[in-house]
């Protein structure tokens, strides 16, 4: 079962002690995962969340160094908003600093205000985000071309390759987040609205598909897994402290 962990790294109570306890707690319990969120910008009058974020590629490089055995993943970040070849050489960097721990967990993003102040097209942010995940692959594989409509390269090439390449996790609830997954990742990735319905049907369509769902709390946990999912990413709501319920949840699941 993969058990994961959403870092603090977000809201007004973040701190670099905070992020580093539940870290080192993650690691000695035994789970599999601490996750980083991402959000670049927000309205001033808009929610926290995207006002108040450490980046987490930066977060989880730091957790790199003194951790040994927890995957670092990023629970997401907002694809259609960067440039792939950037992401593909971060993700690069941070599987080998890593020793071969790290996930890149992506979304579409769907905060349409955060895409404005960062004067980047809401529109056909799926199609781009696409193409930047073929061009991170091609770039990953060692190729020297590939085609797209908006990411494209010729006579080019990144090293060093990643070894192993970095797992990419499809975040999303549509049906096209999972078709996203079959094409292009590893993983499927749904949000903390998913439910267990959700899960069901897609493993109804695509069997072999690995579903590791986000969980707000821990009530649905046992659903999720019943219902096919390889296990879960806990997101522990803003009232609970995260070591307590860590330790709740390694006593009953690992």
């Amino acid at each position: 079962m993969h058990l994961g962990i959403v870092l603090p790294t977000f809201r007004t109570g973040t701190s670099p002690a905070r992020i580093r306890e539940v870290a080192e707690t993650a690691e000695e319990l035994g789970f599999t995962s601490v996750w980083a969120l991402e959000h670049f910008v927000g309205p001033v009058d808009g929610p926290e969340v995207y006002q108040v974020v450490l980046d987490p590629l930066v977060t989880l490089s730091w957790i790199a160094g003194w951790t040994e055995r927890i995957q670092l993943a990023t629970g997401v970040v907002m694809l259609p908003l960067h440039n792939p070849f950037q992401l593909a050489k971060k993700a690069t960097t941070l599987q080998a600093l890593s020793g071969g721990r790290f996930n890149l967990g992506v979304g579409m993003g769907w905060y349409e205000p955060e895409f404005e102040l960062m004067q980047v097209p809401f529109a056909g942010r799926g199609e781009r985000a696409d193409d930047a995940l073929r061009a991170m692959r091609a770039l990953w594989s060692g190729e020297t071309s590939c085609e797209g409509t908006y990411w494209h390269f010729d006579d080019a090439i990144q090293l060093p390759k990643p070894e192993p390449h970095p797992q990419i996790w499809i975040g999303g609830d549509s049906k096209r987040a999972v078709r996203r997954a079959v094409e292009f990742g590893d993983v499927w990735f749904p949000s903390n609205r998913s439910t267990p319905e959700d899960v069901k049907e897609a493993k109804a369509v695509q069997p072999d598909l690995p579903i590791v769902p986000m969980v707000a709390g821990t009530s649905t946990i046992d659903s999720m897994l019943e219902a096919g999912a390889e296990g879960a990413v806990v997101w522990v709501e803003e009232e609970f402290n995260e070591v307590t319920v860590m330790r709740q949840l390694a006593a009953r699941y690992l």
